[in-house]
């Protein structure tokens, strides 16, 4: 298949255009839709890795510049942020239902990412149900009860307010365990990977490590009514020596479920 080209659309949500990358198959359709997530400080084009590793159907890459590109896919109540969930969740996916030919059918329709994309993905699937049947989170940047000191959680302003760069509610409010608390039971498949040699965050506690905080995530959604989570482990650290392969063993178990 051709590789991503890029595309923009007008946002309502966040008063300017969102770039992003799409690949869209030639055939009629319909097609099912992969959502992908960059993590921080990436773009969108930070997927090229893998180009040829992506899944059948239309697949599409937002890119969102703001907060240093560390916004971590939430609408930012921060003077600096934006509102980037709602911008992917409505103005992307609106366009893509109305202009592509795409199954309209949640089951039919996957987000993933990777770090602070994974988070991404946690949120953005578990926060919106009625549109994704698949999350994939890989090496998601997530932490319980709060992000260690200097994480870009807490400095990038993406969990802030309109006077603080980070507030601890505010977290909360939008973090996966209010997801999963007010998850309706609709089937919604889960699966995590990470690293076996994932780098530990300097000064963080062993329980804020991103393998155990991902085992906790399967571990609380697998308690929740109607999600299936999975977890693997792959040999590498945080980069696409482990992403590369678990990418692959996520949208195969995806497909085969």
């Amino acid at each position: 298949m051709t590789a991503p080209r890029w595309a923009a659309i007008p946002s309502a949500a966040l008063g300017e255009e969102l770039r992003f990358l799409l690949r869209a198959p030639r055939g009629p359709g319909p097609h099912p839709v992969t959502l992908l997530l960059h993590g921080r400080g990436d773009g969108a084009e930070s997927w090229e890795p893998v180009f040829d590793a992506l899944p059948d159907g239309v697949v599409v890459i937002p890119d969102a510049p703001w907060l240093d590109r560390a916004g971590y896919w939430v609408d930012s109540a921060h003077p600096d942020g934006r509102a980037v969930e709602t911008a992917v969740v409505r103005d992307l996916l609106g366009w893509v239902d109305a202009e592509l030919p795409v199954v309209h059918d949640r089951g039919a329709r996957t987000v993933a990412r990777y770090s602070m994309g994974g988070a991404g993905a946690v949120r953005l699937g578990l926060a919106h149900p009625a549109l994704f049947g698949t999350v994939i989170a890989l090496s998601p940047a997530i932490y319980e009860p709060d992000p260690p000191p200097g994480s870009s959680a807490r400095e990038s302003g993406a969990f802030g307010t309109a006077t603080a760069r980070y507030d601890p509610s505010e977290y909360t409010r939008l973090g996966h365990r209010a997801a999963l608390e007010a998850h309706p039971g609709t089937p919604t498949r889960l699966l995590v990977a990470t690293g076996d040699a994932e780098p530990a965050h300097p000064g963080a506690p062993a329980a804020l490590a991103v393998g155990a905080q991902a085992r906790e995530l399967v571990r609380l959604a697998g308690d929740t009514p109607g999600i299936e989570a999975t977890f693997r482990e792959f040999p590498g650290g945080h980069g696409w020596e482990t992403w590369r392969p678990a990418l692959r063993w996520a949208l195969s178990a995806a497909r085969d479920s």
